[in-house]
């Protein structure tokens, strides 16, 4: 009898030092997986920051380069416009000095722009763009994927009442505000007449 009660009680101690185990193991875990949920929270924060700042100055390099290139664009319209009245008027003289001006006002822009550099601009912005919307659509992601892991611990038996005595609650996953959901607006000044003079 009294062999049976020593296995017993041995049986019993070592089922309480696994719950002990399990309940600190669960109970770490559930406090690993919030904090994961907390770093991708921060994440989000750091990618919308990134947003919020880098956005507004990679529009104002787009509008630098397209305005210097305006500028010398302008210069070859006005040329061009000064020849066209000396045509039209039909002074020879005015011709020959529009058409000067028209002449280097060209080789200047082809000197110093062989290509069109704001167009590279612009398709640089729109990389740069892309990756910074990346970036937060996947902290977002990863925000939303611990969310939903340690979620589940938490709503789960067995853990789940590990979490109450913890006193740990789900998690709201991350949702787009309503004025998220709209397009973003990027304007460029007067990017639209560039090409258009």
């Amino acid at each position: 009898m009294k062999k049976g009660l020593l296995i017993g009680f041995i049986c019993f101690v070592f089922a309480g030092v696994f719950a002990c185990i399990y309940f600190i193991n669960t109970a770490n875990n559930l406090t690993d997986m919030k904090n994961l949920a907390k770093r991708y929270e921060a994440d989000i924060q750091t990618e919308l920051q990134t947003r919020f700042e880098k956005v507004p100055n990679l529009v104002k390099i787009v509008e630098q380069g397209t305005e210097h290139e305006q500028n010398i664009i302008d210069s070859i319209t006005a040329a061009r416009e000064e020849y066209n009245k000396a045509f039209t008027a039909g002074n020879t003289e005015e011709m020959l000095q529009a058409s000067d001006a028209l002449q280097v006002a060209i080789t200047n822009f082809e000197e110093n722009y062989p290509d069109i550099a704001s167009m590279d601009l612009y398709k640089g912005f729109i990389d740069d763009y892309s990756g910074i919307e990346a970036a937060v659509n996947i902290a977002r992601r990863n925000y939303n994927e611990v969310v939903m892991e340690y979620n589940n611990m938490v709503e789960h038996i067995p853990t789940s009442l590990i979490a109450k005595i913890k006193g740990l609650e789900p998690i709201e996953e991350f949702k787009a505000s309503e004025e998220a959901n709209k397009p973003v607006e990027i304007e460029f000044a007067d990017w639209k007449n560039f090409y258009h003079s």
